[in-house]
């Protein structure tokens, strides 16, 4: 298993400013490029993981976010003369006060939560206790500290510092990738173990009013947790590859089965039928994305 560093991006890769969804506006901070040269070459895996909020509070969309990850790589490859340079983005569209109904809600993803890094962790197979998170706000180190890393803040503010009691503090990128280079072997973190996404499990119908309401709720909830997996294997890579978009087609049918099963518990047997499809449509993603792994 590899080292990673996980890198948050408004502020630290790139200007945090109201240009955050408009890739035509994305310039790099001074750097940048060759920090992230020295952190390949040293042999860690680069990881973006930021929270976007912008996109719950209708500034801008997901396909925005995808743009600009995509002119950020574009402009690192560019300067560094590698390909891949930042190996994958991780984002949160996200937020409890957004103004778009389908996003205004907490999420494990979204900082100072672990549950991006965690994924991105799972994921990549990356050994967590030798990797660092590098970030510009007390968020970020919150994150980083429940995912089990080694902190650095990017920020001349003593305050921030404080409040964000990290690992270590930094003026600059530059400055903290000179941090992990001297101290990536003085010790680690003890990581928590990474948690595994949830399944839907089909329950047993008890009929009546009381099991149609419950069958709603659960229609709704298994609902969002498949829809967060179907985003979830979007948000891993921006440049999708054939297998990946197959395992998406296939856990979209899923979901459909899914629905259906739930729609139908007033009919156990059809309900059972239903439910066992999409388990199988589920198996069948699985197995897919096994030839995809990293």
């Amino acid at each position: 298993m590899e080292p990673a560093i996980f890198l948050d991006r408004d502020g630290t890769l790139v200007p945090d400013d109201e240009h955050a969804g408009n890739p035509s506006r994305v310039v790099l901070l001074d750097g940048v490029p060759a920090s992230l040269r020295r952190l390949r070459d040293a042999g860690y895996r680069l990881v973006v993981a930021t929270n976007q909020g912008g996109v719950a509070r209708g500034r801008f969309t997901e396909a925005d976010v995808d743009s600009v990850h995509a002119r950020v790589a574009q402009l690192v490859d560019s300067a560094t003369g590698l390909k891949r340079t930042i190996e994958r983005f991780y984002y949160c569209p996200f937020h409890p006060k957004g103004t778009i109904a389908e996003y205004s809600r907490e999420h494990p993803w979204r900082k100072p939560r672990p549950g991006m890094l965690q994924q991105a962790a799972q994921d990549m197979e990356l050994d967590v206790e030798r990797s660092w998170l590098v970030g510009d706000s007390p968020r970020d180190i919150a994150a980083g500290r429940a995912a089990g890393l080694r902190t650095i803040l990017v920020s001349r503010d003593r305050t921030r510092i404080a409040e964000a009691a990290p690992d270590y503090s930094a003026a600059s990128l530059a400055e903290a990738v000179e941090l992990v280079l001297r101290n990536r072997d003085n010790g680690t973190v003890a990581a928590p173990r990474i948690a595994r996404k949830k399944r839907v499990r089909a329950g047993k119908s008890t009929g009546g009013a009381t099991a149609t309401k419950t069958g709603g709720e659960r229609l709704r909830r298994s609902l969002a947790e498949l829809t967060d997996e179907v985003r979830a294997l979007r948000l891993r890579r921006a440049e999708t590859g054939a297998i990946r978009l197959a395992a998406m087609g296939v856990q979209l049918l899923a979901i459909m089965l899914a629905a259906i099963a739930f729609l139908n518990l007033s009919d156990f047997e059809s309900f059972v039928r239903w439910g066992v499809g999409a388990a199988l449509v589920q198996l069948i993603t699985a197995t897919i994305l096994l030839f995809d792994r990293g």
